[in-house]
């Protein structure tokens, strides 16, 4: 009986370490960056080197984010993407790891030009303030704080499915007032138009958000604890 379970053992290990795992990404200057057939970045290579470590075998994908939670909750195979904030709701259909890297508090970007966006110092004068029109990303969590912030306030919102960088031109062409940013991008986003918008800091809100691999449940526990192990921050 002894020897049987070794033998299953084995057989489950080498199976394990045989499975690829799809790894699902959009890039995203400076923390998911495409680097011939690997990927780096602030988020992406602690998590490539991770994989390596663990003798993971695995494939990139590259995807836009609102097709990453599609195929994570369809949940047909082992698939997981890079760089996703964990909150209550996305545990009910995914799993996660270890977080990869930690965000420096949220700013936002604006208009340097926009005058009703003077005196504004504190999140809660922010989003009190109906005049402004804040721009969202469809199907993102900004952390749990300013999710539950945006919802519970009266602030008026335009949704859409654009990346961060469109969604800066569409604030320079006014068709809003500010978005929700990390430092470590804007930084990154401003370079390409820092002529017209700038970014500033935002009291009360708390330390940066984690950003995680999330993982569909059909995910082994054994790869999701491989992961983990192997992480270096």
């Amino acid at each position: 009986m002894k020897l049987l379970f070794i033998i299953l053992c084995f057989f489950t290990t080498l199976h394990l370490t045989a499975q690829e795992l799809e790894i699902l990404y959009e890039q995203r200057i400076p923390y998911v960056i495409k680097n011939n057939n690997t990927l780096k970045g602030i988020v992406a290579s602690p998590l490539m080197n991770a994989l390596q470590k663990a003798n993971i075998k695995f494939k990139l994908k590259e995807k836009t984010s609102k097709r990453h939670l599609y195929e994570i909750k369809l949940n047909k195979k082992p698939v997981c993407a890079i760089g996703w904030f964990k909150n209550s709701d996305r545990e009910k259909f995914a799993k996660f790891t270890n977080y990869l890297y930690q965000d420096k508090p949220l700013g936002i970007i604006y208009r340097k030009e926009n005058l009703k966006m003077k005196n504004i110092v504190d999140v809660n004068s922010l989003l009190k303030n109906k005049k402004l029109k804040l721009l969202i990303k469809t199907s993102y969590s900004y952390g749990n704080f300013l999710d539950k912030k945006i919802k519970q306030s009266k602030t008026t919102i335009r949704e859409v499915s654009s990346d961060n960088l469109t969604m800066t031109k569409l604030i320079a062409k006014k068709r809003a007032d500010y978005m929700f940013i990390s430092h470590e991008e804007a930084t990154e986003l401003l370079k390409q138009n820092n002529e017209q918008l700038v970014f500033q800091s935002v009291k009360n809100i708390p330390d940066g958000n984690k950003r995680y691999l999330i993982c569909s449940k059909s995910t082994n526990d054994d790869i999701i604890k491989r992961i983990n192990s192997n992480l270096r921050y």
